[in-house]
């Protein structure tokens, strides 16, 4: 389908944003066009946190709608048909919140007993591969690499360092952690609830391999429940629970934002109407879920290989997504 789109999905880093990990004037200006005169909802899906990301959203809406965006959820939809409307799929779709309201409409965060064997799977010695979760607002690492927050620019999120985290044996419960002044909370207390993704960072592609038969194996021993495994990144794998995806994430917003319409299935038409853009493996259900899927032309080898039916687009240094968006609308370049 070539449009008209109702929906624009888009992953963040290496495809909206710009190498300095911004957004662009002219992709602003891009999007504003879009919404104002065109009806269209953006979808920001990322494998970035939520927190790390909502500055970007905050700053966008700004730009589209001006100061005075920020509506109740309740005012939104009793004016949805003029209420601002924006979306976040973060933690590769884990989790899904109203960037317009702040709101959740969904989490879903890993099993808890395969999250601690995950953060404890490589030695306190490791210094190649730096194990990292997202765990509700916060960011923890195994090891202090600062250059890891180089993609944060505008969030100016800080990771929080846990060199060895500890057996959830040894967890305090929060409240009586809190009644004895303890600041520390999660994993760094042994606390392995609400964590989203796990994810192993490093530039040695054959023990990222290694290590993707060592999740899936740890998730088997933990009777049999499933992960999905994917790479945002060439030399960062990511761990969700099982069923994450960007793709599935899409649908399931989809189903719970829209209205039911007698004898339409509001899911599917969204998903035809919507035109999407990615650069990695992460990105690869998304882009065959909708309308259309565009490839940035700086995207990972492998995901074009993979889908040669897809069409190669400009680079994000090229402001690759603004440009065709405003060919598809038939706006001035």
């Amino acid at each position: 389908m070539e449009g008209p789109f109702r929906y624009v999905v888009t992953d963040m880093d290496g495809t909206l944003l710009s190498p300095d990990h911004l957004v662009s004037d002219y992709t602003r200006d891009t999007l504003k066009t879009l919404v104002q005169e065109h009806g269209v909802t953006p979808i920001l899906a990322t494998g970035r946190s939520y927190a790390d990301v909502r500055i970007i959203s905050d700053n966008l809406k700004k730009h589209i709608w001006g100061d005075g965006a920020a509506v109740s959820g309740a005012e939104a939809s009793a004016n949805s048909s003029r209420a601002p409307a924006i979306y976040l799929l973060t933690s590769n779709g884990a989790v899904a919140h109203n960037g317009v309201t702040h709101e959740v409409v969904f989490r879903t965060f890993i099993d808890p007993a395969i999250a601690e064997k995950l953060l404890q799977l490589l030695p306190s010695n490791e210094k190649n591969v730096n194990t990292n979760a997202y765990q509700n607002e916060d960011w923890v690492c195994r090891i202090d690499w600062p250059e890891m927050t180089a993609a944060s620019k505008e969030s100016g999120i800080r990771f929080i360092h846990v060199p060895q985290p500890p057996p959830s044996s040894s967890c305090t419960p929060c409240s009586e952690a809190a009644r004895h002044g303890a600041t520390a909370r999660g994993i760094s207390i042994g606390d392995y609830t609400g964590i989203s993704k796990v994810f192993f960072i490093t530039d040695d592609s054959a023990r990222l391999s290694a290590l993707a038969d060592e999740v899936h194996a740890i998730a088997n021993a933990h009777n049999g429940a499933p992960v999905s495994v994917t790479f945002s990144m060439s030399d960062c794998m990511d761990v969700m629970a099982d069923g994450v995806t960007k793709g599935e994430a899409l649908k399931r917003l989809f189903g719970a934002i829209l209205q039911p319409n007698d004898g339409v299935d509001v899911v599917s038409d969204a998903l035809t109407h919507s035109i999407a853009f990615g650069d990695g493996l992460n990105d690869s259900e998304m882009l065959t879920t909708v309308g259309k899927g565009c490839i940035m032309g700086n995207a990972n080898p492998k995901l074009i290989a993979q889908h040669p039916e897809l069409e190669v687009i400009l680079t994000n240094a090229e402001d690759g997504v603004a440009k065709k968006l405003r060919s598809v609308f038939h706006l001035p370049l």
